[in-house]
């Protein structure tokens, strides 16, 4: 099996070729840089990588920046095993996700209150996810949407909520102080704040948090969200305002153009 990664808008998308063994994959197509691309690699031999060499240490973090720098999501550590190959939907140490946010992240988290939801399919059916999160501008009393998120949560959790948010809870239509591009199937109240950590954040047309603060006609959105864990002792009014997605996005490593309209 071979395993190649098309990267479409800066996100890779993983294509398997099953029964053609020895087959160099570069030869049946031709690469144009930012939409159809081989995924890089790097190569560390088993003499090396024990965790004190430094140099291999120093390899692999340039590598990881240099991904992160191509706004990936972050890159695969794969055991050359003969053993290990790729099984989907299935966890293995023979496959390592390194992520941005599991090295260093958003300097800090973001509080956001979820203001809607779509419902789950395969094994979340039955539940809601992903949940539309927003941030508040206090200065428009309005919620903006920053993102949706559908993972760190547990089945448990999930029940939880879809107990938690119904009757009056849900809403017939979008209230007009939600500002958002997206459409989910439900709306809610506000009534949660969750803390939210992700990989950075970047300008959006769908998401409308911080509009107009950093770029005159988009939001700000985060990449890559991942649930933390419930804030029973905030209110949603009390949560990361327009303002602070402003400040976080100018003061984090990875610097974006946004002169663009």
């Amino acid at each position: 099996m071979g395993l190649i990664l098309i990267n479409e808008s800066k996100e890779f998308v993983a294509v398997n070729f099953v029964g053609i063994p020895d087959i160099d994959l570069t030869n049946l197509f031709q690469e144009k840089a930012g939409y159809l691309e081989v995924a890089r690699e790097m190569i560390v031999e088993s003499d090396e990588a024990c965790p004190g060499n430094e140099a291999t240490l120093a390899k692999i973090n340039s590598f990881l920046e240099e991904a992160l720098h191509s706004s990936c999501e972050g890159i695969m550590v794969k055991s050359l095993d003969v053993d290990a190959g790729y099984a989907p939907s299935k966890r293995s140490d023979a496959w390592l996700k390194v992520k941005r946010d599991y090295v260093d992240g958003l300097r800090d988290s973001l509080d956001l209150v979820p203001i809607g939801a779509w419902y789950g399919n395969g094994r979340k059916a039955g539940w809601y996810s992903p949940f539309l999160m927003a941030c508040y501008n206090p200065d428009t009393e309005e919620y903006q949407s920053v993102c949706r998120v559908m993972s760190g949560f547990s089945d448990s959790f999930y029940i939880e909520m879809k107990e938690f948010i119904s009757g009056d809870k849900i809403l017939a239509k979008k209230p007009p102080y939600y500002r958002t591009a997206e459409v989910p199937d439900k709306w809610f109240s506000p009534e949660l704040v969750w803390e939210i950590r992700g990989a950075d954040l970047t300008v959006s047309p769908v998401h409308h948090g911080a509009y107009g603060l950093v770029h005159l006609s988009r939001g700000i959105s985060v990449r890559f969200p991942r649930f933390i864990r419930s804030l029973s002792d905030r209110k949603p009014d009390e949560c990361s305002t327009a303002t602070d997605i402003a400040d976080m996005f100018h003061a984090q490593t990875r610097k974006m153009d946004v002169s663009g309209k």
